[in-house]
């Protein structure tokens, strides 16, 4: 009952505590939760003029960096078309976004759309522009392809043209491959000019210097852009220089058809009119850094119709980190896109350029034509702040609304907790109580013990008391001692009559002997034919070397059974003393006597020896 009632004290006590900890870890609950609240509220009570500085910063940024791109464009636009009005940049926000207007500004202030209040050569100029600033603001490969972009210029400006384009990409890093029908090599010496010779019908090839020496194996770029089977051109090979490419040709000769090669491999435009006459398929080879090569495959009639792959040096297909980098489909795979970062930006067209349609961005929305561009870094990073501050304002919102509830119900399971100390003071009471039954049980035990030891001496002094009246029957000292003479006389005589016996059975036997030997002859008798005792006395010779050689074949015997027995002995040691048939016990000495061991052995065991 004391055992149980201290189990009972233990489990209540444990409980108690449990209850303490989640009383503690409520009480921690609520202060935290207060003070998230609190701290809600405080910031959902500044919303307004937190998000109105925001906006403030977001409007500075943009008009700073604004300037610097009125200033480029109106530089590139009055290099190629002197004379021509300012190109002015307006930026508002609409619906949180930034939004970017191209404008041209008149004499009087007022501003012009490029687009539909200019001419075509203004807007290629400025198209042309925007390709260049995009591919640099947009974090991808700086890599751009003009076909006839310099279509609406006149003939006497196109030199002015390239120029700017050449400046523009040196200054900028980036590689440029411009298709035109003027002959460009008067213009400028310092860029690679590839020239195209033959007529579609009999097929067409390019005409071009090496450039190869002018890259390193690190260097980021196409070397050159190789056609198999492609429209008009059955094996023609395009060098590329890191600088402004240009290839030039009469038209209708296949110039475009490079173009479309790009445009096929890296934004899967790509029609079985791509295929030249008679041949099965159509394949591009873009050379890469690393000596490796990017080949693209269109094969009509076939699946998959597209095939992109990348390729080693030496021809075979590169797989790394688990991954083979060969894919079919009609879309271009993700990794073209992360290898080269040649690819749509915003789903427009940023590196290579549509012959039919020129203009870029000029007709696109407003905060299209800012996200493209990125105009201004530290804008789009202020608008990032706004939409964090909105989600932050949303989730104190959810906090304030949510967390209100989640209080009111953890103040109610705290109230119904705050007896705990009451309760902790009973069950100290209780643990006291507990203790002194305890040491009352205690003492009680002990005189228990007393008690039974007290019975145990009793027990024993009655069996001495026993003891002490038996001795009292007891005879004398005198007399026990005489008892004990007689009885050690008695032994003697007993010893005596023993021997007595033995000696008359011996003196009867010698008696018998003698008996024997007086009856023997006085002397021996005579043998008249010795010849039988002749052959005993051989036989008995005989009899005796043959006992000599059974004795050493025993012994050989002896000494082959005593290997025998200590091979025998290690065998049943190594079979962990069981027969190796019956599984029975076993020992050295018999282990070849099959019936004096399976026996013992089970019916079974007996059955399957």
């Amino acid at each position: 009952m004391e055992r149980s009632a201290d189990h009972d004290l233990s489990r209540a006590e444990a409980s108690l505590a449990r209850l303490e900890g989640r009383r503690d870890a409520i009480a921690l609950r609520l202060a935290e939760l207060t003070r998230e609240i609190e701290l809600a509220k405080g910031r959902l009570a500044v919303k307004d003029e937190v998000e109105a500085f925001i906006e403030a910063v977001h409007g500075n940024a943009s008009r700073r960096n604004l300037a610097a791109f009125e200033t480029l464009l109106t530089a590139l636009v009055q290099e190629v078309l002197p004379g021509e009005k300012p190109v002015a940049l307006e930026l508002s926000t609409e619906r949180g976004l930034a939004s970017l207007d191209i404008c041209v500004r008149r004499a009087d202030g007022s501003l012009e759309d490029v687009l539909e209040d200019n001419g075509g050569a203004l807007t290629n100029v400025v198209g042309m522009a925007l390709r260049l600033i995009a591919v640099v603001k947009a974090d991808v490969a700086r890599f751009l392809a003009l076909d006839e972009a310099d279509c609406w210029i006149a003939p006497d400006r196109v030199s002015s043209f390239y120029k700017v384009l050449e400046d523009g990409a040196a200054r900028l890093g980036v590689q440029c491959f411009a298709v035109s029908h003027h002959d460009l090599s008067q213009f400028s010496g310092t860029f690679h000019i590839a020239r195209i010779v033959g007529e579609p019908v009999g097929g067409v090839s390019v005409q071009s210097a090496d450039c190869s020496a002018a890259w390193n194996d690190a260097q980021p770029g196409l070397r050159f852009i190789r056609l198999v089977n492609v429209q008009a051109y059955q094996d023609a090979t395009l060098p590329l220089s890191p600088g402004v490419n240009a290839l030039i040709g009469p038209n209708n000769r296949g110039k475009s058809t490079f173009i479309r090669a790009l445009r096929a491999v890296f934004y899967g435009e790509a029609r079985d009119s791509l295929v030249r006459a008679g041949a099965k398929s159509a394949i591009v080879e873009i050379g890469v850094a690393g000596g490796r090569l990017l080949r693209f495959t269109r094969q009509p009639r076939r699946s998959p119709v597209n095939v992109w792959s990348l390729h080693e040096a030496d021809g075979s297909i590169v797989d790394e980190k688990g991954m083979r980098y060969e894919t079919g489909g009609r879309n271009v795979p993700d990794w073209v896109g992360d290898l080269m970062r040649i690819t749509k930006v915003e789903d427009l067209d940023v590196h290579v350029a549509h012959q039919k349609f020129p203009v870029f961005l000029l007709g696109e929305s407003a905060s299209r034509r800012s996200a493209v561009l990125s105009i201004g870094q530290e804008a789009s990073y202020i608008r990032d702040m706004l939409m964090i501050h909105r989600e932050r304002c949303t989730r104190d919102n959810a906090v304030v609304r949510t967390g209100e509830r989640e209080l009111v119900a953890l103040r109610e399971r705290f109230e119904s907790l705050e007896e705990i100390g009451a309760l902790k003071t009973r069950l100290t009471v209780l643990r006291g109580k507990a203790r002194e039954i305890a040491s009352v049980s205690e003492a009680l035990r002990t005189r228990q013990d007393h008690a039974a030891r007290l019975a145990g001496l009793a027990r024993q002094l009655a069996a001495a008391r026993a003891r002490l009246s038996a001795t009292d029957a007891l005879p004398q000292a005198e007399r026990a001692a005489e008892l004990a003479r007689r009885v050690g006389q008695a032994r003697e005589r007993e010893r005596i009559g023993r021997r007595v016996l033995e000696l008359g059975r011996e003196l009867s036997s010698v008696g018998q002997r003698l008996h024997a030997l007086r009856s023997l002859p006085d002397a021996a008798p005579s043998l008249e034919d010795t010849s039988q005792a002749h052959a005993m006395a051989k036989r008995l010779a005989d009899l005796r070397s043959a006992a000599l050689i059974a004795k050493s074949r025993v012994a050989q015997i002896d000494e082959g059974l005593t290997s025998v027995q200590v091979e025998m002995a290690g065998f049943v040691a190594e079979t962990g003393g069981l027969c190796p048939t019956c599984g029975s016990p076993v020992s050295a000495e018999n282990l070849l006597d099959h019936h004096a061991h399976s026996s013992h052995s089970s019916p079974s065991e007996r059955l399957i020896a």
